[in-house]
């Protein structure tokens, strides 16, 4: 293909995907990887991850590192083909879609539902493996996201220390994002290792939000 076609083939590509591609992608629709190469030294391409290229000149969308890790998981597929098998944005990365909390994530974050095996090289990516209802995804952004209400629980599966969950869960009240009496059942089983032994639900979320001086819990849950 010429690198005429090749761009006009890439532009369809990163147009519906925040001006990313992927080299699988690419070659899927009859782009060679050297003329990839080619338009990266022409400053027409920029290289974003192992295999994700960004058009240059293309608005930078939010989150680009974290959408170029995602593309990754499944590199062959662009995004309106992507299922929640085949990784899902999650934890701390999932409540930075949601801009809730101050979290400051080492790693970017997904869930892989098995059966579905994936490993990364990659140091600054971390994979969960969990199981995932249908009612526990949803489309933000062009990601596919876990909701605010199964990320919540997520943070409190892996322990997040008691301020910064309290601070995400305080923020998701406060625009809405969540329902307390949902917040409450999500969390639940989490109290015990917060150091709550025995507490109910909707008292570990008053704890939480507590915390952070709010007190929404306490006006949204009469």
């Amino acid at each position: 293909m010429s690198l005429a076609g090749t761009m006009k083939s890439l532009m369809s590509l990163t147009e519906a995907q925040y001006g990313l591609v992927t080299t699988r992608q690419a070659e899927l629709n009859g782009a060679h990887r050297r003329d990839l190469s080619r338009l990266v030294q022409a400053g027409i391409l920029e290289h974003m991850a192992h295999g994700v290229y960004r058009l240059a000149g293309a608005p930078c969308p939010g989150l680009v590192e974290l959408r170029a890790a995602w593309l990754q998981l499944a590199p062959e597929l662009e995004t309106d083909q992507r299922e929640a098998v085949h990784g899902v944005v999650s934890h701390s990365s999932a409540a930075l879609i949601y801009e809730v909390g101050l979290l400051d994530p080492l790693r970017w974050e997904f869930i892989i539902p098995p059966p579905r095996r994936f490993r990364t090289r990659r140091q600054d990516v971390a994979v969960h493996r969990a199981p995932l209802a249908a009612d526990d995804v949803r489309l933000v952004d062009g990601l596919l996201a876990t909701t605010p209400l199964r990320t919540v629980a997520d943070l409190a599966s892996v322990r997040l220390d008691g301020g910064h969950l309290g601070l995400v869960v305080a923020d998701m009240l406060e625009r809405r994002l969540v329902r307390p009496g949902d917040v409450a059942l999500a969390v639940a089983p989490y109290a015990a290792a917060y150091g709550l032994p025995g507490a109910t639900g909707r008292e570990f979320l008053e704890h939480l939000t507590d915390r952070q001086g709010r007190r929404i819990s306490h006006v949204a849950l009469r």
